[in-house]
């Protein structure tokens, strides 16, 4: 099994924590940076840290590349945002939210609605 593998199922069977996902979000892996995201959003990791990781992912909206469709790592960062339902990270959304493009805002609506889907 390859390490990208490896790395990916100990995500998926919450054999990681907090900081292991926060590291993850650093990765040049695309798929292990996606199912950070998904984890921290289905275990509700909301630290100050987890947050600003997150905010500094949805920032480079224009410069991650796709992993799904027109979705990047970017806009999963951001739905994780407003996923988490938490006054920090619901401000800190709303703050990004106002600076995209209009596209870019119809994307992220349709990302986040379709949240149950996703088996978050």
């Amino acid at each position: 099994m390859s390490d990208v593998q490896h790395v990916i199922n100990s995500i998926k069977k919450n054999d990681v924590t907090e900081e292991d996902l926060i590291h993850y979000l650093d990765s040049s892996n695309i798929l292990i940076k996606a199912n950070a995201i998904f984890q921290i959003v289905r275990l509700k990791f909301h630290g100050d840290i987890t947050i600003e990781k997150l905010v500094c992912l949805a920032k480079k909206l224009d410069e991650e590349p796709k992993v799904i469709g027109s979705y990047n790592n970017a806009i999963f960062a951001l739905a994780a945002l407003s996923w988490l339902e938490t006054e920090q990270s619901l401000d800190r959304f709303e703050e990004i939210v106002k600076s995209i493009e209009p596209e870019k805002r119809i994307l992220l609506s349709k990302l986040i609605e379709e949240k149950p889907y996703l088996y978050l």
